[in-house]
């Protein structure tokens, strides 16, 4: 029971107190040597793992500015790159539709002078069976075939005027 009694009797404040001022003066002590090695130019294992993790944080931050470095150039090559491709395709795009064009104005031409081949043709059946007045059913099927793609070329003018009521008025032998 003494015991219990003079373990409750212990003042608790003053042992905490005392713990730390022991654990601040050992760690003044410490730094006192560590500051005494420093000055005598020794080194201690601790110093020598500071210095290291030291060295080795300068060498990354080094590492990871030339890897930013490397990466900021890929980049702009990448940039670069897009910029040429896009120039190419643009230049692409351009000669594709110059071809178009030419296509399409090669279409017209020939849609033209073939719109001009059936007009003579179909001027030839007028002239050929005005005067006669009856054609067979061969040369009506023809001449009504070529009336058709002619139209749909966009033929207009006095073969429909013309040409067409006269045709339509001949008379169909066998």
């Amino acid at each position: 029971m003494e015991a219990i009694q003079a373990l409750l009797n212990i003042n608790l404040p003053y042992i905490f107190i005392s713990v730390f001022v022991i654990l601040v003066g050992l760690k003044s002590i410490v730094s006192l040597f560590e500051w005494v090695i420093e000055k005598l130019g020794l080194e201690s294992k601790a110093m020598r793992k500071r210095h290291a993790e030291h060295n080795l944080l300068i060498k990354t931050s080094q590492e990871l500015s030339k890897l930013q470095e490397r990466h900021d150039e890929s980049v702009r090559q990448s940039i670069r790159h897009d910029e040429m491709i896009k120039a190419d395709i643009s230049s692409l795009t351009d000669a594709v539709n110059g071809i178009a064009n030419t296509l399409s104005n090669m279409q017209a031409k020939e849609n033209e002078t073939k719109l001009k081949e059936i007009k003579g043709s179909l001027i030839r059946y007028y002239n050929k069976y005005r005067d006669i007045g009856k054609w067979s059913k061969l040369e009506k099927d023809a001449f009504w075939d070529l009336f058709d793609d002619y139209e749909k070329r966009g033929g207009n003018g006095y073969i429909h005027s013309i040409v067409e009521p006269v045709m339509r008025e001949l008379t169909e032998i066998e």
